[in-house]
């Protein structure tokens, strides 16, 4: 599945508390200023905090963002067979060849593939978080709960075909 030509690019991670993580990973597509998709492949398992999901070694990840939407989106895939859509609250996302950057707004959302949705790690926000970010959480919500079938078929078909070429 890989295609060892493809260039890395850097994800970084700035949480709401202003430490930042670094993902090493594939560039699939990467159209500065607007969109890029990434791969990851997991090099062990881990459990999904909050929920019964288990991330196996050698999951594969493909990473969806856009510069216009509130969030960004993982696709998870484990042997080619779609297990959820991780769906992170996000703002200030910016693309460049070498790196995606954004604010990470702590609430995430896991889309499984039948269509349930549950909402991850509100309560884990700060009681002090600045208006703007409660907007965009707000709009990233509003649309996993109002179009997360449209969403989750827009990611599969975008990672289907990615993964093609």
């Amino acid at each position: 599945m890989g295609n060892p030509t493809r260039a890395s690019i850097t994800e970084r991670k700035t949480r709401l508390n202003g430490s930042v993580v670094d993902y090493a990973c594939e560039a699939l597509v990467v159209e500065p200023g607007r969109r890029a998709i990434v791969r990851y492949v997991a090099e062990q398992g881990r459990p999904l905090e909050g929920t019964d999901l288990v991330l196996r070694k050698g999951t594969v990840t493909v990473g969806h963002f856009w510069t216009d939407r509130p969030y960004n989106v993982y696709h998870w895939l484990d042997g080619g067979k779609t297990i959820a859509f991780y769906v992170s609250i996000a703002t200030y996302t910016t693309i460049e060849p070498t790196a995606i950057a954004y604010r990470d707004l702590v609430v995430d959302v896991l889309i499984r593939p039948s269509g349930a949705i549950e909402i991850l790690d509100e309560d884990e926000l700060p009681p002090s978080i600045e208006p703007r970010y409660r907007l965009a959480i707000a709009k990233g919500l509003e649309t996993c709960v109002t179009e997360g079938r449209r969403l989750s078929a827009e990611i599969e078909r975008e990672t289907r075909a990615v993964l093609r070429s």
